[in-house]
């Protein structure tokens, strides 16, 4: 049996699978074309104008031919001619046409896919005042041309990866050949290949697989969405993994240091970065420890204050019926449950609940006893002070560490909230982001990265960070 008579067959069987894939017939003479594609991923209008209409037009009917079809009739920019069955459904399933002939032993796939995307928009998760104001979106396509549109370097590369046995999800490597520490990207490279999955609906997929390990609480890589950060990752040496269908973009390595970074820092005066690197340092401390600190002290040590500070705090909580410890795990759990709360809610309500509900059930807690009014005061500040991180996704790993804090002072005191923080710090130290120490530039410590972090000034960083051991080490 000749192959024309088996894809002829293959068109029977896939009318027989009700794999939903129309299918398109046109005659001429003894010859019969057949378009197969499926409507939902398909640009008809393409496929009506580049495809049919100039089949349809063209004169030359007796010698027709997949090689004529592709050189001289068709014309879709994006062709290829194949001669293999087992690809056909492939082909189908990404959003391509097949054209197939009567009388031919190959065929056409013709790139018509056509994919529902929204414009773009404003970052949602990245917030800015002076940066670029356009974000990703869930168009692979679209997400690389804003790339390429800020670095026309011709050293750029993208590696393309299809993970995922049944969603074949593209994902794309993007970084700049003569800069990147090589050692990196054939580590990421090595990982996204190792990657067995059903299906990838979301970069978060791609990131839990790529960690070093699943039980790290601290992300190891960076969350992008504005595109102006992203090209600043990958001109810095860094990695972008972009993954299709989802607006969020992953940057590796990622360490410590650099989730309390903002893309205003760069942009406004030294002495406004490092007054604001600081404040975020500070309030990052504040988060984790204030609450636990609280509760060492109140259940522990209460003279380490002056007896008047402690006599305040004694009468503030002569009506609170529970222990310093359930007092603060009570109104941590229910600062977290308005947070979650208003993130859960539609955007419209959602702060409103949150700020109000926080208002009024600190108020009346406090009016009944239940808490101290200083209680209330930590829990707000501890709550606020955690928003203070230059990256949103630093706040779950605070969130969880304030409550280990928490529970290791009310049951040792000051020893187990020092216990806590030597933990925290040597779980830190403990953790490499593709083979770069996490706590980078402080340990390796390195003196030039550490200042050019808090300055954040591109006329005196003139290289980039040494921990990253790029290929380039010099910016300008």
């Amino acid at each position: 049996m000749n192959k024309t008579n088996i894809f002829i067959n293959k068109i029977d069987e896939l009318k027989e699978n009700g794999l939903d894939i129309s299918i398109r017939k046109l005659s001429f003479n003894n010859i019969e074309i057949y378009i197969l594609y499926i409507q939902q991923l398909t640009d008809r209008d393409k496929l009506s104008t580049d495809i049919i209409k100039p089949i349809l037009l063209n004169k030359d009917c007796n010698n027709i031919s997949v090689d004529k079809l592709a050189s001289s009739v068709v014309y879709i920019d994006n062709i290829l001619i194949d001669d293999s069955e087992n690809k056909i459904i492939e082909y189908i399933l990404e959003g391509k046409s097949i054209i197939v002939l009567s009388n031919d032993n190959k065929y056409i796939v013709a790139d018509t896919l056509k994919i529902e995307k929204r414009k773009t928009m404003p970052p949602q998760v990245e917030s800015t005042l002076r940066g670029a104001k356009d974000s990703f979106n869930e168009n692979l396509d679209n997400n690389l041309s804003l790339i390429r549109y800020r670095i026309k370097d011709p050293n750029l590369r993208i590696d393309k990866f299809i993970i995922g046995k049944r969603s074949k999800t593209n994902v794309a490597v993007v970084y700049i050949k003569d800069i990147v520490n090589p050692k990196i990207i054939n580590d990421v490279k090595k990982r996204l290949s190792s990657i067995a999955i059903d299906g990838v609906f979301e970069s978060g997929y791609i990131q839990k697989f790529i960690l070093n390990n699943a039980f790290d609480l601290f992300p190891q890589c960076g969350i992008v969405e504005r595109s102006d950060t992203a090209c600043t990752n990958i001109i810095d040496g860094k990695i972008c993994i972009m993954v299709e269908g989802i607006s969020l973009v992953l940057t590796v390595p990622k360490t410590f240091i650099e989730f309390l970074d903002a893309s205003d820092d760069h942009y406004d005066s030294i002495y406004i970065s490092v007054f604001s690197k600081t404040l975020r340092i500070l309030s990052i401390l504040i988060s984790i420890t204030l609450s636990s600190l609280y509760v060492a002290v109140v259940a522990f040590h209460p003279d380490i204050l002056p007896p008047k500070y402690i006599l305040a705090m004694a009468t503030g909580r002569a009506t609170v019926p529970f222990n310093a410890l359930l007092e603060a795990l009570i109104m941590e759990f229910v600062a977290e449950v308005l947070r979650e709360a208003s993130i859960r809610l539609p955007q419209q309500i959602g702060p409103a609940i949150s700020i109000v509900g926080a208002i009024v059930i600190g108020q009346a807690a406090a009016a009944a006893g239940l808490v101290s009014s200083l209680m209330v005061i930590i829990v707000s500040l501890s709550i606020m002070t955690s928003f203070a991180a230059g990256d949103y996704f630093m706040i779950n790993p605070i969130r969880v560490l304030k409550y280990i804090m928490i529970l290791l002072s009310g049951v040792f005191g000051i020893l187990g909230f020092t216990i806590g923080f030597i933990l925290i710090t040597i779980n830190l130290c403990s953790i490499e982001s593709f083979g770069v120490s996490y706590v980078a530039p402080l340990s390796p410590f390195n003196f030039r990265d550490i200042i050019n972090f808090f300055i954040s000034d591109i006329t005196l960083s003139k290289k980039r960070p040494k921990f990253l051991h790029t290929r380039d080490k010099t910016r300008q």
